[in-house]
């Protein structure tokens, strides 16, 4: 029996209910299969679950992962322990909709970027789900949560936002579009300043909120745009 106090920690079911639209990672396929025909991926719906994504053996022939789905960082009361993840699918057995800050640490990466494009998903863990883990230390700063998970798993730079990102006038798609539509052999972090001034340039999307939440943690001169191994993109 779960208490009361654990209750309130629970996701309710209607996160599940609004999947960030396929609409970013079509975007991003159309142009990256002008670089790499045969080596792009879209992995979506029932196809993208937190149990399918753990048994994969070949996420690490994958040069980007580009995840597109809500981030559960921010604990949902201050009773609650910050146990980060990204919503998923439901899978089959043992599935819980979630893939945790364990089950990515426990993923087999060699990826160069990895792009969060959900909410919040630069904020800190707890001591526990790090633990859960294996490690001893960290979970209470920032970037201690999902960006320590997948540089944990193997990877070398990751994307990541530091608050929910917006909706409005398409900014977080036009954001992450312009980050692939850098010339190739564009460092990722260039690319991204690039990218944030075109919104900057934009009298609807000016203000810090609709461009500056991202920032890239990790190795930033690694081009965005390198046919080397195979892109992954994945959302709800």
């Amino acid at each position: 029996m779960t208490a009361a106090a654990d209750r309130d920690c629970i996701l309710p079911l209607s996160s599940w209910t609004h999947p960030i639209s396929a609409k970013e990672l079509e975007t991003a396929e159309s142009i990256l299969r002008q670089f790499d025909p045969n080596g792009v991926q879209i992995v979506t719906r029932d196809q993208f679950t937190d149990t399918g994504l753990a048994a994969r053996t070949d996420l690490d022939q994958y040069r980007i992962l580009h995840f597109a789905t809500h981030g559960v960082v921010t604990a949902r009361a201050a009773k609650c322990a910050a146990q980060p993840a990204l919503l998923t699918s439901f899978g089959g057995s043992g599935s819980d909709g979630l893939l945790t800050f364990k089950e990515i640490f426990d993923l087999r990466l060699d990826a160069d970027l990895i792009i969060l494009s959900a909410c919040d998903t630069a904020g800190k863990a707890s001591a526990a789900a790090t633990q859960q883990a294996g490690l001893s230390t960290g979970g209470d700063v920032a970037l201690d949560g999902l960006v320590r998970a997948f540089v944990g798993a193997g990877s070398r730079l990751v994307i990541a936002s530091h608050w929910p990102v917006p909706d409005d006038y398409n900014a977080t798609q036009r954001l992450i579009t312009g980050l692939f539509s850098a010339p190739p052999g564009t460092p990722t972090a260039t690319a991204l300043r690039m990218s944030q001034r075109q919104l900057m340039d934009d009298a609807n999307t000016s203000h810090p909120f609709y461009w500056s939440a991202f920032a890239a943690v990790g190795d930033g001169e690694m081009p965005v745009i390198r046919p080397v191994k195979r892109i992954a993109i994945a959302g709800q």
